[in-house]
Order: structure tokens, then sequence, then C-alpha cells
């Protein structure tokens, strides 16, 4: 859980740009009207970071649950855990001793019931990776308001806090591990797709983040975006450039296409995404066409 005055959490400072602003304007209007938000797009266009910068302006604590096929209603809500045993000793007559014990079954909360009692921001990561069984708690909540509870015998249900908010993202239903989100829930949901981030931003993340100047980020990007261009436009993610940028700045390798250990580490991050969007080509090739791109001379205009 973090609290609006965290640093370091999360995924740090966000970068904020044009492209990012009409997203995060129009993200806030929902939320204030009381309405959850779904960012969806592919793996690496930023989803989270933007969900946890938003969540943040917002002023409140902010719960971040992770998606995955084991999350369960149990892990959400609360169940019982093991026991726990109190036990009372009375030998205050020297001949006599009196034993009380008692034995209770240890109730552990989940971590949505907090959430939504105090108006916590709550952001559901990839909650498309969970059973859409589990995803059915949702339901009332985004549209009765109130938190349906079972097995500590105790209320059936909560009322949600006025301020309570949530955010869900997730990658599109195509992607492994991913579960086809049942109609019911998404009908609740604003949903907003994400792309790429446009030139302009990738290069100023860069600058921002890793502390390239402008011909270096314009360096990696160049390269970057050409290759996404023999696939679907997503693939090497903005975390291939993250990467590059990262090792050079902190190893002192010159971003000059020409300087051997730059091509290298260029091969070692964009080998596996180029491979991932053309299966069908040797490893070899793929080597050949990322070495043409980084040694590509763009035309001046």
């Amino acid at each position: 859980m973090l609290n609006p005055s965290d640093k370091g959490n999360g995924t740090g400072e966000f970068v904020t740009t044009p492209f990012f602003e009409d997203i995060i304007s129009r993200t806030q209007q929902y939320l204030q009207a009381g309405f959850p938000v779904h960012f969806v797009g592919p793996t690496g266009v930023g989803k989270t970071s933007l969900a946890i910068f938003i969540a943040k302006q917002l002023k409140r604590k902010v719960t971040i649950i992770r998606g995955h096929h084991d999350l369960s209603n149990k892990d959400l809500l609360g169940q019982y855990l093991g026991v726990s045993k109190k036990e009372i000793v009375d030998n205050y007559i020297h001949s006599v001793i009196k034993k009380e014990q008692e034995i209770k079954p240890l109730w552990v909360q989940g971590q949505l019931i907090e959430a939504v009692k105090n108006g916590h921001v709550v952001i559901y990561d990839e909650f498309s990776r969970s059973l859409p069984e589990t995803n059915n708690i949702f339901l009332s909540l985004l549209e009765e308001k109130v938190l349906s509870l079972y097995g500590n015998g105790k209320d059936s249900f909560i009322k949600c806090h006025p301020d309570f908010s949530i955010i869900f993202t997730s990658n599109p239903d195509e992607y492994a591990g991913t579960f086809h989100t049942q109609d019911a829930l998404l009908d609740r949901l604003i949903t907003i797709h994400l792309d790429s981030c446009d030139r302009e931003t990738e290069i100023e993340i860069l600058k921002q983040k890793m502390g390239l100047n402008q011909q270096e980020g314009e360096e990696v990007v160049r390269l970057v975006t050409n290759l996404r261009s023999y696939g679907n436009g997503f693939c090497p993610s903005l975390r291939s450039s993250l990467m590059i940028a990262a090792v050079a700045r902190k190893s002192n390798i010159v971003f000059i296409p020409e300087n051997i250990n730059y091509q290298a580490l260029c091969m070692d991050v964009l080998i596996r995404p180029m491979t991932q969007i053309l299966p069908k080509q040797p490893h070899v090739k793929i080597r050949e066409l990322i070495l043409k791109e980084i040694l590509r001379r763009e035309e001046k205009k």
C-alpha cells in the first residue's frame, strides 16, 4: 500500500508530456465522477506507471492488487489462517493450580476490505490474469457500491466509502496468460486504450529518467522505433529503450552506432523482442537486421 507522500515506490517519478496530459485529465474526470477506469494496452506502454501517477494525484492512500491465476476472493476479502491461543495459569494457592485456555480462529483481513472501508484508490494491475469468478466480486462493488462478504461469520457486506476509486489495467485478450473478461464487468468500466507513446515523449522519458541528452535520446528512439515497424508497432517496447539507456549511461558506453560496445548492448536487449515479432526468422538474420538498423543513416529533411 502506498501513501500519497511515498517516494521511490512503484515506478518513480512519472514523465508528463502532452501525449499523457490528455489521458491523465480525462481519467481524473472519470474517477471524480465515480466511474472506474480501465487501461488496456500491450506490455511496456506504461499502464501501471500511469495508474500509480494518477492515483497519487488524488492525495489518498493507494492499494495495489496484482492479478494472477491463483488470486482468490480469500486474498481479497480475508480468510481464517490458523488459531490464536491464550492460556492463564493460576497458582495463587500453592497446592492448587488452575488453568484456563482460550483458542480462537485467527482471521486475516484481505487487502480489499480496508481500501473499500477507508476510501483508498485501488490499482488492480493485470486484472485479466485473475480467474473471472474471482473478479465477479467487483460487480456489486461497482454497481451497488457494496462489497459482499462471506466466511468470517460477521457482516454480510460493507458499504463502499464515497471516496473509493479503482483503476484496472490489462493486456489485450490475445496475450498469453490472460482470461476473457466478462462483459458484465467491462460494461461498468470506462476503458482507455493505450498505444506506444509518440517519439517526442519517448525521448523526453529517456532524458528525464535516464539522464540522456537530446542526441542520445534521439539515437536510441530512432533504433527502437525503426525495429517496431517490422511488427505491430508496439514491440520492442519502451522498456527496451530504458534498458539500453540505463546500461549505456551507467557503463559509460558512447551512443554511437559504430561503437562495438553499443552494438553489443543493443543486440543483447533487442534480440528477444525481435525474435518474438519475427519468430520464423533464424537467429543470425535477426542479428543482421538489428545491426542494419543500428547503422542506418536517416535522410536529413
